[in-house]
C-alpha cells in the first residue's frame, strides 16, 4: 500500500491540481461504503497535508470563514486524478466538481481507501519520522520499557503508532542497510543501532520521495508524466523484492525481504525470536 513518500507525492499532487480552481459540489460513487457528506458552504477551495500513512483534505470556504477536514487513508492502491468533468475514471468514488469543468476525484480500483469527514489525524498513529523527526524519536525513547518493543524489529516496523509511514518495502529497505539480525527484539535493535534506524527512517522516505515514489505494483506516481517535477529517476530498492533475497510471511501476515545471509533454513521451523540472538541454523 502506499507508505510516507506516495502519500506526500498524493498531497503534492492534490494541491498542484486544485490550485487556483473554485468547486462548488461532492459526489459519491453509491458502490463505495463510504459516506457522502454535506459541504456546509457553496463554494470551496481544496488544500491538503500528508502525515505519515493518513491525508487530510481541507475544504475551505472562498471567504475564509469556514473549513471542512477530511481524514483520507489510500487503501492499497487510492490516489487522486484531476480530468476534465465527465471524464472520471471509472473507479473514481469521491469526485470534487469544480467550477471551471474539471473534476478532482479519488480513484480506488479496490475500494480499500477510507475518508471521515470533521476528522483530522488519527490519535493511535505517531509522529511523521519524515517532517517530525525529533517528535518521532522522543516517542519511541519515551516508550522503549513497553512489552511491544519485545517484538522483532521487522514486526514492530509495521507498528503506526511508533513508525508512522514505515511500510513493507521500507522496512525491508532500512534493515537491509542496517546490516543487522533483523528478527532481533525492536528495544535491542534501538539500543544497538538506533541513531541509524532512526536516520534510515528519514532518509529512505525522503529518498523514495525525490525518486517519485517507491512505484509498488499497485501505486503509480501520479506526476509521473511530469518530467519537469520527478527530480530523480530510478529504482533505489536494493532488498524488496530483489531476485535472490530471502523473503517469508512474518507474524504480520506481511511479505518480509531480507538479506539471505539471515535466512531459515526451514521456513516451517519455530525460532525464538525474542532471544536477542540469532539462531545458529539461521545462516545459510
Amino acid at each position: 500500500m502506499p507508505e510516507l513518500a506516495e502519500l506526500k507525492l498524493t498531497a503534492d499532487y492534490v494541491n498542484r491540481s486544485a490550485k487556483g480552481k473554485h468547486f462548488y459540489a461532492v459526489q459519491k460513487n453509491p458502490e463505495h461504503k463510504g459516506q457522502l457528506f454535506d459541504v456546509p458552504f457553496n463554494e470551496f477551495i481544496i488544500h491538503t497535508r500528508s502525515r505519515g500513512k493518513e491525508l487530510i483534505l481541507f475544504l475551505e470556504s472562498v471567504d475564509n470563514q469556514d473549513t471542512l477536514p477530511i481524514r483520507m487513508t489510500m487503501g492499497m492502491a487510492g490516489h487522486f486524478r484531476l480530468t476534465r468533468t465527465g471524464e472520471e475514471n471509472k473507479h473514481a468514488h469521491l469526485k470534487f466538481l469544480s467550477r471551471d469543468g474539471y473534476t478532482l476525484s479519488f480513484v480506488d480500483v479496490r475500494r480499500f481507501g477510507k475518508w471521515k469527514p470533521k476528522e483530522t489525524w488519527s490519535s493511535n498513529r505517531g509522529p511523521c519520522p519524515m517532517t517530525e523527526f525529533e517528535e518521532f524519536k522522543q516517542t519511541i525513547m519515551d516508550n522503549l520499557d513497553k512489552k511491544v518493543f519485545d517484538k522483532p524489529i521487522n514486526e514492530l516496523l509495521m507498528d503506526q503508532k511508533y513508525f508512522n509511514g514505515i511500510g513493507n518495502y521500507l522496512r525491508a529497505e532500512i534493515l537491509y542497510r542496517i546490516d543487522a539480525y533483523p528478527f532481533m527484539p525492536a528495544r535491542q535493535m534501538i539500543k544497538e543501532h538506533g541513531d541509524q534506524l532512526f536516520d534510515l527512517c528519514k532518509t529512505m522516505p525522503e529518498l523514495a520521495y525525490v525518486r517519485g515514489g517507491g512505484e509498488i505494483k499497485d501505486w503509480n506516481n501520479p506526476f509521473k508524466t511530469e518530467n519537469d517535477y520527478i527530480r530523480t529517476t530510478g529504482s533505489f530498492f536494493k532488498c524488496y523484492a530483489k531476485k535472490g533475497m530471502a523473503q517469508l510471511i512474518d507474524k504480520t501476515k506481511r511479505r518480509f525481504w531480507y538479506d539471505p545471509k539471515w535466512k531459515v533454513l526451514d521456513m516451517n521451523q519455530e525460532w525464538d525470536y525474542y532471544s536477542g540472538m540469532p539462531n545458529p541454523k539461521a545462516y545459510s
